[in-house]
């Protein structure tokens, strides 16, 4: 009995296309590893820094325990820490992110007009209109509600509104150039 020997060569149709698909595989696997990199990269610097808020406002202030922290990105940009002290009162402070003397101002939520009114309030004004969000804002040493949505005019509307009685402190209203 003779065997027939076989010769596999990766030259040929055959070899191109294995090639072909191991390079393609392998630039999927690396942009795949890049994409996660860099989302975590940008999760990462959305943070940046909040630990080291949180430890300066539970060493500085009456606030023992902290719910959460967000930023606001205004002519300067604050740490907004929504918090509760000892007697379970519920506060807002933003901490200011520039300069070495920082001036904290701290809300107390009881004597606010809440995120939920305010957007209750909107809904019914404003039909036809796209909400997108609420945040807590500092402009002018003033803290306002900033209240972000879509027209029916298809305009970017940026509302701010004072956080004690909910009457509006000024708006923006952006012209959207490309659908």
């Amino acid at each position: 009995m003779k065997y027939k020997q076989q010769n596999f060569s990766y030259t040929g149709r055959r070899g191109k296309i294995f090639w072909i698909f191991l390079i393609l595989l392998i630039l999927l696997v690396s942009c795949f590893i890049y994409v996660i990199f860099l989302y975590l990269d940008i999760q990462e610097s959305k943070t940046a820094g909040f630990e080291e808020t949180e430890r300066q406002i539970i060493q500085a202030t009456s606030i023992t325990e902290i719910e959460k922290i967000e930023q606001f990105n205004g002519a300067e940009a604050y740490h907004v820490i929504f918090g509760k002290n000892e007697d379970n009162e519920e506060k807002i402070i933003f901490y200011p992110l520039e300069g070495n003397e920082k001036t904290l101002t701290t809300v107390e939520k009881n004597e606010i007009v809440l995120a939920e009114t305010i957007k209750s309030g909107w809904s019914e004004q404003c039909t036809g209109c796209e909400f997108i969000n609420i945040v807590p804002a500092m402009v002018d040493d003033e803290p306002l509600w900033e209240l972000a949505y879509n027209d029916d005019s298809n305009r970017y509307i940026l509302d701010y509104l004072s956080m004690y009685d909910g009457s509006r402190y000024e708006q923006y209203r952006f012209n959207r150039m490309f659908n």
